[in-house]
C-alpha cells in the first residue's frame, strides 16, 4: 500500500516552502519592529534628549509631581492632553515602564507628570533621586486640540484623573467663556494642582467646578440635568474625560442624556 500519490499534491507541499519564507519574513519583520520601537528609539532619545529628573514636589496624598529636565524637547512634539511610557533607570526600577500622563504643558527643557501611589511599582518611583535618568516612549494618545468638533470644551477629570485635564485647561485654544473644567475629587484634601487651577481659570476667564465628597452623596451626582445646569451649551461642546472606569461610564451615560453627539467624547481611563 502506498500514499505517496495522495498525500503529495500542487497544494500540499509544494507551497510548503513559501510558506515558510513566508512567515519567516513575518517573523523577521516583526521582531524588526519591536527592535526599532522598543530598543533603538528609547535608546536615542535617551541620548538626544538626555532626560533626567530635576526635582520631585510632594503633592500630597499620597501623589508627586516629577520634573524632568532634557535638551530638544520641542523634538519630541508632544501635546497637552498625551501621555508616555517611562522607565526610571534605577536598580529598583529600570525593568519597568510605566504610562503616565503629561501634568502640565510641555516645555522646551521641562516635562512634568504626576503619579499616585497605588502599587509597588509606582511606591518605588516616588522614590526616584534628582539626577535620575529617564527614558520615554512616545508621546501617545489622540486625547488634543485636533479633536475637537464643537464650539466650546468642558474637559472632566476625576481624581489623579486630572493630570492630562490640567494641561489642556491652560491650553486648549479655545475662548475662556467657552471652557469648563469639572473635577471631582473624594475629598478637599485629595485636589491637586488646586492653586494652578485657580489661576489659570483666572487667566483664562474660564469656569472651574469641584465636586468633593462621597459619590453616594446627591449633590454629587453627574446627570444629564446637573451637566446641563452647569454647562447650558453642553451640546455644543467638545468634552474630554480622564476618570476611573466607574466614573467615566457615569459620565458618559449623563452625558448622551444631555444630548453630546458621539463624535464630541473624547476619553481616556485610568485604573486604580
Amino acid at each position: 500500500m502506498s500514499f505517496s500519490h495522495e498525500l503529495a499534491g500542487p497544494g500540499s507541499l509544494a507551497g510548503l516552502p513559501l510558506v515558510q519564507v513566508a512567515w519567516s519574513l513575518l517573523y523577521t519583520f516583526s521582531f524588526g519592529l519591536v527592535l526599532r520601537y522598543r530598543v533603538l528609539a528609547p535608546l536615542t532619545q535617551l541620548w538626544r534628549h538626555r532626560l533626567r529628573v530635576d526635582h520631585v514636589v510632594d503633592e500630597g496624598a499620597g501623589v508627586v509631581s516629577i520634573i524632568l529636565r532634557g535638551r530638544h524637547l520641542n523634538e519630541l512634539n508632544a501635546e497637552s492632553g498625551q501621555f508616555f511610557r517611562w522607565r526610571f533607570l534605577t536598580s529598583a526600577t529600570w525593568r519597568f515602564s510605566h504610562p503616565f500622563s503629561l501634568s502640565a504643558a510641555p516645555h522646551q527643557q521641562f516635562l512634568r507628570i504626576t503619579v499616585k501611589a497605588i502599587g509597588g511599582g509606582t511606591r518605588m518611583i516616588h522614590s526616584v533621586r534628582p539626577g535620575t535618568r529617564v527614558l520615554a516612549a512616545g508621546p501617545y494618545g489622540a486625547m488634543t486640540k485636533e479633536r475637537r468638533q464643537g464650539r466650546g470644551v468642558l474637559l472632566i477629570g476625576g481624581g489623579v484623573g486630572i493630570t492630562p485635564m490640567r494641561a489642556l485647561f491652560e491650553t486648549l485654544p479655545v475662548d475662556g467663556r467657552e471652557l469648563t473644567l469639572l473635577y471631582r475629587a473624594s475629598s478637599a484634601e485629595e485636589i491637586l494642582f488646586r492653586d494652578e487651577l485657580e489661576h489659570i481659570a483666572r487667566h483664562r476667564g474660564a469656569q472651574l467646578i469641584f465636586l468633593t465628597g462621597p459619590s453616594s452623596d446627591p449633590r454629587n451626582a453627574i446627570t444629564a440635568q446637573s451637566l446641563i445646569t452647569m454647562v447650558p451649551d453642553l451640546a455644543a461642546r467638545d468634552v474630554y474625560i480622564c476618570a476611573s472606569p466607574r466614573f467615566s461610564a457615569a459620565a458618559r451615560t449623563a452625558l448622551t442624556r444631555a444630548g453630546l453627539p458621539r463624535r464630541q467624547l473624547h476619553q481616556e481611563e485610568f485604573n486604580f
